[in-house]
């Protein structure tokens, strides 16, 4: 038998996969002893179009760049064991015979460790059975035999962190709402993927939709939830269509309704669509938006878990946490927890984009370093200039964090955060202030206009960025963008704009050099200093300086290096008690 696999992810399509898949149906229309299969996306988004051929007892063949016209000399190379030119890779699934690299030796798969995402592009994610076949529904049919209070504490040993982007422990999170007495109770699958750069949760549905389906019957039945939802964007009608097809086979199968499997529970899962708003990726947003309401963020507390969807007490966590689950059941938490960092354990997937040779989805244990992406991104070290990690609420990491461990602690002491996971990859030649113009006019555009931090506040920083790109500003205007988000990060009513202001702060902290080149150069005739009768140590002269020109401990009296000062104003103008003074130079 010989199996052909074409994989069918948006990626592949968009690559023109949806043809090379025609054309062998076409051709092997009339042939005996093969088989055609639809499957998702293997991570090689930059190999599009994949075909992935197995003929009996051999080792998976990978052939990448696949194009029509190259079907037929594929078909003969299979029949006649003739090795292609278009062949990429190989598996270590049978004997070789061929002389190429396999799978895992590639540079670009050599550091991940594939969990989560495994066998995502291997089944046909139309198709129940093949996901029965590797296991599928296996790790339900475990939890169903355990009490749900067994499940919740397997997970929370696990030390499994909510992979939405705050990092919350998902453990911790199902026992708030395990304690409600509230008979009705929602689960939410915040399938809202809206970062630009962002989309390994759309991989991880078009490829796989069961497992996602499997990890909200566990979770549901865990946190005794009688009526689950999956929300997501019209954005996205690739995962849309697999989604339905796979909630119509599970309850087909007897997976989903009434007495699963002939136990006592039941439950329902319905796929919600939204707009594709930004803003309902916070989950009081999303919230409203299922209930048909305008998707605006509420103060919190109350928090979802007290009261969530139609004032119950609802459960939101995102789809990789979700997808995670069945593989902590039926693997345990002890080993799941032996992967990853101290903190953060198990494994992340990201999306790699931007100046990259490689680009596709990663799946890593948390704890690699920055130098690792670097290297699977197939970008060179004297090239690499930054990467935006978490969207455009996230921050820049630099060369200077090359040895950093990325996990959810790490990233934050560098002012940036995981986020959802998108990882944008910035080349010597790009402008950083740029990069925070576009990203703040993604904010602009996406934020829902409730409260005046972000409505007024973004708007502001847009046109001071706006102003600087265009080298109009001086270093007042500097001044003010870094006041404005020091402020909007405090007031700001959601998650959305408490975190708008990140990519500012983290540019200016980091990448200085490319605003300086901007900024009107005016001949100085002044210096700052630090008046230490009134100095008190208060530390933000110190936290503000983009030159690190300021030194001191915190409660103790701070000094300006004068030949690293560059009279930006920024120490002057946060200084709460005006402890630096201007003063003329003669």
């Amino acid at each position: 038998m010989i199996t052909i696999s074409v994989g069918l992810a948006s990626c592949g399509i968009s690559a023109g996969a949806l043809d090379v898949y025609e054309e062998f149906k076409k051709q092997i229309k009339n042939k005996e002893g093969f088989l055609l299969k639809r499957v998702g996306c293997i991570g090689f988004c930059y190999q599009e179009p994949i075909v992935e051929v197995k003929k009996d007892d051999c080792a998976t063949l990978i052939l990448s760049k696949v194009k029509p016209e190259d079907v037929l000399s594929i078909i003969d190379s299979i029949i006649n064991d003739k090795q292609h030119s278009k062949i990429f890779a190989c598996r270590n699934d049978g004997k070789r015979i061929f002389d190429v690299k396999e799978i895992n030796e590639h540079e670009f798969y050599s550091s991940q460790t594939k969990i989560v995402s495994e066998f995502c592009g291997i089944i046909d994610p139309e198709d129940i059975n093949d996901y029965i076949k590797i296991g599928g529904y296996s790790a339900f049919k475990k939890a169903l035999s355990m009490k749900p209070e067994e499940i919740i504490s397997e997970v929370k040993n696990s030390g499994l962190r909510g992979r939405g982007g705050a990092g919350f422990l998902t453990g911790l999170k199902w026992e708030f709402l395990s304690k409600s007495k509230d008979k009705i109770k929602y689960l939410i699958c915040n399938f809202d993927e809206g970062d630009p750069g962002a989309f390994m949760n759309r991989v991880l549905v078009e490829s796989n939709p069961h497992l996602l389906i499997e990890g909200i019957l566990i979770s549901s039945y865990a946190l005794k939830v009688k009526k689950a939802f999956i929300y997501t964007r019209i954005e996205y009608p690739l995962a849309v269509k697999r989604l339905k097809i796979a909630l119509k086979q599970a309850k087909k199968k007897g997976l989903l309704g009434k007495n699963i499997l002939g136990t006592n529970f039941s439950v329902d899962i319905e796929l919600r669509l939204g707009a594709g708003a930004f803003v309902c990726g916070e989950e009081t947003a999303l919230i409203r938006s299922i209930e048909g309401l305008p998707g605006r963020p509420r103060p919190r507390p109350p928090y979802p878990a007290e009261k969530g969807l139609w004032k119950k007490p609802t459960n939101i966590n995102n789809v990789e946490t979700l997808a995670t689950i069945p593989i902590i059941i039926n693997k345990g938490s002890n080993w799941y927890k032996s992967i990853g960092s101290k903190n953060s354990s198990g494994t992340k997937i990201f999306s790699l984009s931007g100046d990259a040779e490689r680009t596709g989805y990663i799946e890593i244990p948390f704890g690699t370093k920055l130098s690792t992406i670097i290297r699977i991104a197939g970008i060179e070290e004297y090239d690499f200039k930054a990467l935006q990690l978490g969207g455009p609420s996230g921050g820049f990491l630099s060369k200077d964090n090359f040895d950093l461990e990325l996990d959810y602690d790490s990233v934050k002491n560098v002012d940036a955060i995981i986020g959802s996971g998108s990882m944008v990859l910035l080349n010597k030649e790009k402008d950083i202030v740029k990069q925070v113009y576009y990203g703040m006019k993604f904010i602009v555009s996406e934020s829902c206009g409730q409260c005046v931090p972000c409505r007024e506040g973004t708007m502001r920083m847009l046109e001071i960025l706006e102003k600087i790109v265009n080298q109009q500003a001086d270093f007042n205007d500097l001044t003010n963008l870094n006041i404005l988000a020091r402020t909007i990060k405090q007031t700001s009513l959601c998650g959305l704009g408490q975190t708008a202001p990140n990519l500012v702060l983290s540019s200016i902290k980091k990448f200085f050099s490319d605003y300086e080149e901007k900024i009107k150069d005016e001949q100085k005739r002044f210096y700052y200093y630090i008046n230490e009768e009134k100095c008190t140590g208060c530390h933000i002269c110190f936290e503000v300086c983009p030159k690190k020109a300021i030194s001191g401990k915190p409660r103790e009296i701070h000094n300006i290096n004068q030949d690293l000062c560059i009279r930006c104003g920024m120490c002057y103008n946060s200084c709460p008690i005006k402890s630096i003074e201007k003063k003329n130079i003669k």
